[in-house]
């Protein structure tokens, strides 16, 4: 709008953004009952149309980007970023400082060893180009989104949840594609590795020997052991050396290290004690090459106040009711208060990890649920710590419904860019009554509702459409957005993959679904994985 000369008032912007972002954000909700029918192929191509825009676009939703790319520079520089922030390493007059938010311009760097060694490395090919460093702080982050892409399905087999719903939760979720692909936070790079880690880790374990070379190599004649033989040992490495670095990008990775150990101690006891040495020994050799800084500095990000913090919230109240003389105080004593709760709470769950009352995957999740509710510093990109590893292990539909809805909720609270008080207000109640009047709308229109079909007001069971001969019943919220979503009309015939089309109608009469879902006529879907039990070290299920 600058460009073209344009006058555009703020607050019609954030409405325009706001409604953008509320209508995909519907369509994700919209595509959760025809999950069932989607393939792992058909979801990565929904994806990767979802997120082909906000790959080509400029950083939205954060400038974090910036400040990689002053920290990069500053190590580049031979200078050391976790002492100084970017304003006294590159000097207020550079470009790069120019574009780092006002709150982090003079705050050192708060990532580990690894993320500062892979943004001396941009520093080192792109320069001060902002372009370039942009585009290449985003090919890393979408090195996450597959990552996280190839794990969350096999986690859910691993588990015994679904799949497709997996994916739907996670690697759809608007978070992802505005936080991980439009914002290109290093969180991408982090979950993609933790997840993904996880994975080759538990596929490596077993109960065969492993050979004598590398028990010797390992330190001891049958000190481990593992499936496959030497392949299950190396997955094993490898899925150790991914958390590893996943926890030298940031430090909450560390917890997924934790829950693997605590997954694998009871069968494999000398298996988690060498992940945890060999995670020390990780951390300790990354940091021999950038610095042993990142451990005080990870005080840095907590010099700013975060509203969403629950714990910071109460002090700033606090603040607010009794003065702004205590409001320093009233927070820290909060978080400290928060970090006395959230203590014992993983500690039990990594009890219930050991024990085998919960999966690795669960417990992960509900630890950064903990840490979350807990921390000093909360995020709206800091949800998915918590949503993606509860993706891939929820098996019930109230446990995927919660998850949704708290990811669409917080999908909205941040818009793309920074305006005034006064526009974001005029801005939300604009896009509300616009989304809202849409709502009311659509909501004539035929949709699945538990099993049902509501047709002109009125709740119609799919049994009694057959019966009456109704073969196909028409779903014109398909037509909505073509290009957002591909499930119109799916097919079973002879028991074979669903195939798709661009028809908006569900064949009911052929609804045999494929062997991961059953489809009660009238009723809801049922994932036959929500009820089995699964050995994490084959990846086999029990029935």
């Amino acid at each position: 709008m600058a460009t073209s000369g344009l006058f555009v008032p703020s607050a019609i912007v954030v409405a325009t953004t706001l409604v953008a972002m509320g209508v995909l954000v519907l369509t994700w909700l919209t595509l959760r009952p025809h999950v069932a029918a989607l393939t792992n192929a058909r979801t990565y191509g929904i994806a990767a149309a979802w997120a082909l825009p906000l790959v080509v676009a400029r950083p939205l939703f954060s400038g974090d980007v910036w400040s990689y790319l002053a920290q990069g520079l500053t190590a580049a520089g031979g200078l050391d970023p976790y002492r100084l922030g970017p304003a006294q390493a590159l000097g207020s007059a550079s470009v790069v400082t120019q574009h780092v938010s006002h709150y982090w311009v003079g705050t050192p760097a708060p990532y580990g060893p690894a993320w500062l060694t892979m943004s001396r490395a941009v520093a080192l090919v792109a320069g001060d180009r902002l372009t370039a460093s942009v585009l290449l702080y985003r090919l890393l982050a979408l090195a996450g989104v597959v990552l996280i892409a190839w794990a969350l399905p096999r986690l859910a087999r691993r588990v015994g949840a679904s799949p497709t719903g997996a994916l739907w939760l996670g690697l759809l979720n608007p978070l992802v594609l505005w936080h991980l692909v439009a914002g290109a936070h290093n969180d991408a790079i982090m979950l993609g590795l933790m997840l993904a880690g996880m994975e080759l880790a538990l596929a490596g374990l077993s109960g065969a020997a492993m050979p004598g070379w590398l028990r010797f190599a390992a330190g001891a004649a049958g000190w481990l052991r593992f499936a496959g033989g030497a392949a299950g040992w190396l997955r094993f490495a490898a899925g150790a050396a991914l958390l590893t670095v996943a926890a030298n990008i940031k430090v909450v990775a560390a917890a997924a290290v934790c829950c693997l150990a605590a997954a694998i101690a009871r069968r494999h006891p000398r298996a988690a004690v060498a992940l945890l040495a060999g995670a020390a020994a990780g951390t300790v050799l990354l940091s021999t090459v950038a610095g042993f800084g990142w451990l005080p500095a990870l005080r840095g990000s907590t010099t700013v106040y975060s509203w969403m913090a629950p714990t910071t919230a109460i002090g700033l109240l606090i603040g607010v009711v009794v003065g702004t003389h205590v409001t320093a105080t009233a927070v820290a004593i909060a978080n400290v208060v928060g970090a006395v709760i959230c203590a014992p709470v993983v500690v039990r769950l990594l009890a219930a990890v050991y024990r085998g009352r919960i999966d690795p995957l669960r417990g992960l999740g509900l630890i950064f649920v903990a840490a979350v509710l807990c921390g000093p510093v909360v995020q709206p990109w800091y949800l998915l710590w918590a949503v993606l590893p509860l993706a891939a292990s929820a098996r019930g539909r109230r446990e995927r419904s919660a998850v949704a809805a708290v990811s669409a909720v917080v999908a909205m609270l941040v818009p793309p860019f920074a305006s005034g008080v006064a526009a974001l207000v005029v801005g939300y109640l604009i896009a509300a009554a616009v989304l809202g009047a849409a709502l009311l709308t659509l909501g004539q229109w035929p949709e699945w509702t538990d099993g049902m079909i509501r047709i002109g007001g009125r709740q119609r069971g799919v049994r009694d459409h057959i019966r009456r001969g109704t073969s196909k019943i028409p779903l014109p919220q398909a037509r909505i957005l073509p290009t957002l979503f591909f499930t119109s009309k799916t097919n079973f015939r002879n028991g074979k993959e669903p195939s798709m089309s661009w028809y908006p109608s569900i064949d009911l009469q052929r609804a045999a679904l494929r062997d991961e879902v059953a489809m009660p006529l009238g009723g809801r879907p049922a994932i036959q994985h929500e009820n089995q039990r699964s050995d994490l070290g084959s990846g086999r299920y029990r029935r």
